[in-house]
């Protein structure tokens, strides 16, 4: 129930205005109506901190009102006019807002759980870090509204309207959003795990970083949408359309698609990559730039003059597979399988190669500048006439690896093993450190 000190403030700016609810002259009707205000009169009414827990203020005027960190519990505000007014900090659990006017007020930081908010109008509302779990938001107007890191988990927004809306960082986990329209929104980093998005309009939206796991996106339109790191791990993209949607590093493991999901073909091979493997297949040529490969079994394959520049392969089997001359600049090469592998006039510049298995492989000729080698296993590797220029071995495995003519300028050795590596014509060794190497193991030939 609604603090009493905090109805009489009610009750005194109430009485003397045009539409007057209460009737001074009489007390005891007074008592009866303490909690009914529907209709009555606030604008510009300052009511910040009071408790008006579970009260009728339905159809009220509230234009531009203070209920800065108020108890609005169970209150009823069904149809009102709260445009413009701040509620930052309010408590509104299981308030009735159906179609109430709340364009351009600020919200933040309030709390709506349990909230009915079906019809109502936010567009231009500042909902910065508010609550919204559990709430009721059908049909209701959020366009350009700030739900920055709003928390919307297991709310229901059927057809609601998001056009231009801020929110990135919210979370929308579990709700349903069947019918929402996004388009044009910001929902940078924005969790949507388990939500429902059937039919759902996110074309042209900003969906950078996003968490889509299994996301239910059946019908839904993300054309023309930048989904760059997005996951959608096992969500369900069956009739979804995909046309010139930025995909890069976007995680399709277990996504399930069908005849009708509208997929450009890079992207479907990628997907196909991802959940079926590609062991022994021939990729010779294929264009795989900032494709999310991670953990795919590619053993064997045939990826000669493929283009895998700043793909992700953590964790893929790329034993035996024939890459010569392939494009792997600034890819993610750490922890994968390279056993044997042809990386001959491979261009790998600037690639995270860290913890890599690369024993018994053909690199000769390749382009290893600035690459990252830390603890990588280059056992029997051949490296002849490799550029290995600002390469950073530290604690590599190179014993037995061959590096005949290879390009060592600036390159780091610090705790790598030498043992039975073999140097000799290479730019970037001076004497002393000639001399450093041989003592560590390593065999320099006679330079010609």
């Amino acid at each position: 129930m609604a603090n009493q000190q905090s109805l009489e403030k009610l009750q005194k700016l109430i009485q003397g205005t045009k539409n007057q609810a209460i009737n001074d002259a009489d007390e005891t009707t007074s008592q009866q109506l303490t909690n009914n205000f529907a209709g009555v009169n606030l604008e510009y009414a300052d009511l910040s901190l009071s408790d008006l827990d579970d009260i009728n203020l339905s159809d009220a005027i509230l234009r531009s009102a203070y209920l800065l960190c108020a108890n609005l519990k169970r209150t009823n505000f069904s149809n009102s006019d709260l445009s413009h007014a701040n509620l930052s900090g309010a408590i509104m659990w299981f308030a009735n807002f159906s179609k109430v006017n709340f364009k351009g007020a600020d919200l933040r930081g309030a709390s709506f759980r349990g909230a009915n908010l079906e019809g109502a109008n936010l567009e231009g509302a500042n909902l910065w870090r508010s609550e919204i779990t559990n709430s009721k938001l059908i049909e209701t107007n959020l366009t350009n509204a700030n739900l920055t890191r709003a928390n919307l988990r297991n709310s229901n927004l059927t057809n609601a309207n998001l056009s231009y809306a801020e929110l990135n960082d919210a979370n929308l986990n579990e709700a349903n959003l069947t019918g929402t329209n996004f388009s044009h929104a910001n929902l940078t980093d924005v969790s949507l795990k388990d939500a429902n998005l059937t039919g759902t309009n996110l074309s042209n939206v900003n969906l950078v970083g996003g968490q889509l796991n299994r996301a239910n996106l059946e019908g839904a339109n993300l054309e023309g949408t930048n989904l760059y790191c997005t996951n959608f791990s096992d969500a369900n993209l069956h009739n979804t359309k995909l046309r010139d949607t930025n995909l890069n590093h976007v995680n399709l493991r277990g996504v399930k698609i069908n005849h009708g999901t509208e997929l450009d073909d890079k992207w479907y091979l990628v997907w196909d990559i991802v959940n079926h493997g590609a062991y022994g297949r021939n990729l010779s040529g294929v264009n795989l730039e900032n494709a999310d490969l991670k953990g795919a079994n590619i053993g064997t394959a045939n990826l000669t003059n493929a283009n895998l520049e700043s793909a992700n392969l953590r964790y893929a089997n790329l034993s035996n597979a024939n890459l010569t001359n392939i494009q792997l600049t600034n890819a993610n090469l750490a922890d994968i399988n390279l056993i044997k592998a042809n990386l001959d006039n491979a261009n790998m510049e600037g690639a995270n190669l860290s913890n890599t298995l690369l024993f018994n492989s053909i690199m000769t000729g390749a382009l290893l500048n600035q690459a990252k080698l830390i603890k990588t296993q280059l056992c029997d590797a051949e490296l002849s006439n490799a550029k290995l220029m600002m390469a950073n071995l530290m604690n590599a495995n190179l014993k037995n690896a061959r590096l005949l003519g290879a390009d060592l300028r600036k390159i780091n050795l610090e705790g790598a093993e030498l043992d039975g590596a073999i140097f000799g014509n290479n730019l970037g060794i001076y004497e002393e450190m000639k001399q450093e190497l041989i003592k560590r193991g390593a065999v320099f030939q006679d330079e010609c």
